[in-house]
């Protein structure tokens, strides 16, 4: 088949049945495509579907969010292409690749888009991300998943989860960072340390403007803010690009923490926290059409 297409089935805020009526004309549009994932009850079962559709289809589309796609990108191989079908609530990929909010637009786009070949952060060697990040994004994401288990969705969950953990006494932590085999810089009590190569973070926050995602290289933030200097930093990531902490840029990076922290890949926290961490680049290691 030329096109499969896998769907995450508690991805975003649209029911089951719109996303399945919503798919199903997709792949009337597409006419030589398949549809499955939405019968699947766990990540585990979502990541074994992928695997065997993407055996079995020329390119894979990912209907989902953010943390769908990398669940896809983890579970088949490289040389697989992959489009995207936006249903979750940030889309980092919409706004990074400027693709229209409207899943059968970018079906239609796909069938005459051109492949692209992005880099990929290989994560302590051994999962791969386009966005990662060490300390409060983790916290705020598990408190965002209290809300969406209250049928909080959208910006509205995120938005209370990240007032909640900003005013609410977050351990911050002390860096300190290795970039390309060189010491860079120790640090005191910083908020995040964002690892990524896009620019964007969800619901069009540019918090990274100087990140590129196929220019061979790691994009890192560190952000020492409080609680009011990271709403100001929110704020100017909305108009425009966020102009607050300090910025590196490496080919591998490593970052040890004074407290054990959370790291989260693609808008999904890990379930444990650790204080060693380490990142490098893929270069053209992922193929993306749009």
């Amino acid at each position: 088949m030329k096109y499969g297409i896998i769907a995450n089935p508690v991805s975003g805020k649209r029911s089951l049945n719109d996303k399945h009526k919503i798919l199903t004309e997709i792949v009337g549009l597409l006419k030589d495509a398949t549809l499955v994932g939405l019968d699947t009850k766990s990540p585990e079962e979502f990541c074994r579907c992928a695997h065997e559709l993407s055996q079995k289809a020329d390119t894979l589309l990912v209907a989902g969010g953010d943390g769908t796609f990398s669940l896809v990108m983890n579970s088949v191989s490289r040389d697989i292409p992959l489009g995207f079908l936006p249903f979750g609530s940030g889309d980092v990929l919409r706004h990074t690749f400027n693709l229209p909010r409207c899943p059968k637009e970018n079906a239609l786009r796909i069938q005459n888009g051109t492949e692209h070949l992005i880099d990929v952060i290989c994560c302590d060697e051994n999962k791969k991300a386009l966005f990662a990040s060490i300390g409060i994004e983790g916290s705020i994401l598990l408190e965002r998943d209290r809300h969406l288990a209250n049928d909080l969705r959208g910006f509205t969950a995120y938005g209370l989860a990240t007032l909640k953990i900003l005013f609410d006494g977050y351990i911050k932590a002390d860096l300190r960072v290795t970039a390309d085999n060189k010491d860079v810089m120790t640090t005191s009590n910083s908020l995040t340390a964002v690892i990524t190569k896009l620019p964007y973070y969800g619901y069009g926050f540019k918090v990274v403007p100087q990140a590129h995602f196929d220019d061979g290289f790691l994009h890192l933030l560190i952000l020492n803010a409080g609680p009011f200097g990271t709403l100001y930093a929110l704020a100017t990531a909305l108009m425009g690009g966020n102009r607050l902490g300090e910025y590196y840029k490496a080919q591998e990076i490593n970052i040890t923490t004074s407290t054990q922290q959370l790291l989260q890949r693609n808008g999904d926290p890990e379930n444990e926290k650790r204080t060693h961490f380490s990142f490098k680049v893929l270069p053209k290691e992922l193929k993306i059409i749009f």
